[in-house]
């Protein structure tokens, strides 16, 4: 005989009033993990949350991966059902609970979800609304104003999603700068560099040197920009000033908790 899930959740919640939280804990998960082969993916969220946050409240619990595992679970329902906002909210408790616990990888890789979950709710909430599948309320400002939040808010977590990934991936700062590097080299390549005097059009080799020294706020001077590559210098030399402290503080976030 198949088990009905809501008879469980209505067990769990008894349960639950009860403050047995242990109880309510695995009637919860059980629940869930039913909703989910019957592909009911917006209640297996909402029930692995409760199944979490049970574990969360338990009395005298030390440990909370378990409610970590299951706000992971949640988030994974959350975006079977195509809402990012929850499954964003599901990851940052996740993250959350892997901090309490001291298992700080876990944490990175669930603090950059719910991140990158965000940053997907806020592109499909500005392009395609339509196709948002809410499980429970938007907590998200509506209106002008709300349209405006959320388009600047998009554009930085895409740039920090680019750049670092949020503060996770500090390999992507240095493929950025590297990028940067190789692409300044080869714009002044087109135009032209004072050299001991001289005006020259360089060739790859020394306009690659005169970009790393540029990215790398060097200076020594003994090459100067000339034309429209002034503006491509002031524009490299900001993005060294901006991504190398950024690499800094991603590869001590990252690693230094190894």
């Amino acid at each position: 005989m198949d088990i009905d899930p809501k008879a469980l959740e209505e067990q769990a919640y008894s349960f639950l009033f009860e403050e047995k939280f242990e109880e309510a804990f695995h009637l919860f998960r059980k629940a869930a993990r039913i909703y989910k082969d019957q592909d009911n993916h917006k209640q297996a969220a909402l029930c692995f949350s409760s199944a979490a946050s049970c574990w969360s409240k338990k009395s005298g619990e030390k440990i909370f991966s378990k409610a970590a595992s299951a706000y992971r679970e949640a988030a994974l329902q959350a975006l079977k059902s195509k809402d990012y906002e929850y499954a964003s909210l599901m990851y940052k408790y996740a993250a959350i609970n892997y901090e309490r616990d001291g298992e700080l990888i876990s944490f990175s890789e669930s603090f950059y979800d719910s991140k990158n979950c965000y940053r997907k709710f806020l592109t499909y909430r500005i392009f395609c609304p339509d196709k948002i599948n809410p499980i429970t309320k938007s907590r998200e400002e509506k209106g002008i104003r709300g349209f405006i939040r959320g388009v600047l808010l998009l554009l930085v977590l895409t740039f920090s999603y680019l750049i670092w990934g949020y503060g996770e991936k500090p390999k992507r700062t240095f493929f950025s700068s590297i990028f940067v590097i190789f692409l300044s080299a080869f714009i002044y390549t087109r135009g032209e560099l004072l050299s001991n005097g001289m005006v020259v059009r360089p060739d790859f080799i020394d306009s690659l040197y005169f970009s790393v020294i540029t990215f790398t706020t060097v200076g020594f001077g003994d090459v100067l920009p000339v034309g429209l590559n002034k503006l491509t210098v002031t524009l490299e030399a900001f993005c060294g000033v901006f991504f190398m402290p950024l690499f800094v503080i991603g590869l001590s976030r990252k690693y230094l908790r190894i």
